[in-house]
């Protein structure tokens, strides 16, 4: 029996080159794909019609017009270790993941480059149908299936059971890691989810 080796990598794989994670279905008539400038009217709306989100989610803290979303896309664009999603339902989105590899992460924790986080938000006309964990779900099996991937992470802040549910119906458990993050100042508790 040979054993095969695989190249040891120096620097981690631009998540954008990587085949698979462009368009992740998701279920029938939903669907994730890059988010995109064009998407930031319906962005702001859906931050509009729950300010809370704002107040519990990064890159929702930061987006208030049209450029600031153009800003975000942009950033994403350019940043190798993040994607960020648009949830996409008959063609309008409904709301946003980010997937990042654990890299230059605002909680100035150490670099963990085969791990991978999650964000999100969702229209709160579509909240409690499971959309969210779905969307999740199928980011973390295609993720498995075209690259390393150590363990899933998110943080949460602790009196956010929603956010909390959607991470314990995907296999996430809290861990006893609380950390600041950099520019909003939340407190947030980090939640894993280990490959086996």
């Amino acid at each position: 029996m040979t054993e095969q080796y695989l190249p040891e990598l120096t620097e981690p794989v631009s998540l954008h080159g990587i085949a698979g994670l462009e368009n992740i279905p998701v279920r029938a008539g939903i669907e994730l794909r890059p988010l995109m400038v064009s998407d930031a009217q319906r962005i702001l709306e859906i931050l509009d019609t729950d300010p809370t989100i704002r107040e519990r989610v990064s890159v929702a803290s930061k987006m208030h017009s049209p450029e600031d979303v153009a800003e975000q896309v942009e950033t994403y664009q350019n940043d190798e270790h993040l994607i960020r999603y648009a949830i996409v339902q008959d063609n309008s989105p409904i709301g946003l993941v980010s997937f990042w590899r654990d890299v230059d992460n605002s909680f100035d924790a150490p670099d963990a480059p085969d791990d991978y986080g999650f964000g999100y938000f969702l229209d709160p006309a579509n909240r409690g149908s499971g959309i969210v964990t779905d969307a999740v779900k199928s980011i973390m099996d295609r993720a498995i299936e075209v690259m390393h991937v150590n363990q899933f992470i998110a943080y949460c802040e602790d009196n956010n059971p929603g956010s909390i549910a959607v991470l314990t119906k995907v296999g996430f458990h809290p861990t006893d890691t609380v950390l600041e993050e950099q520019t909003t100042g939340w407190v947030e508790r980090k939640y894993v989810r280990e490959i086996l």
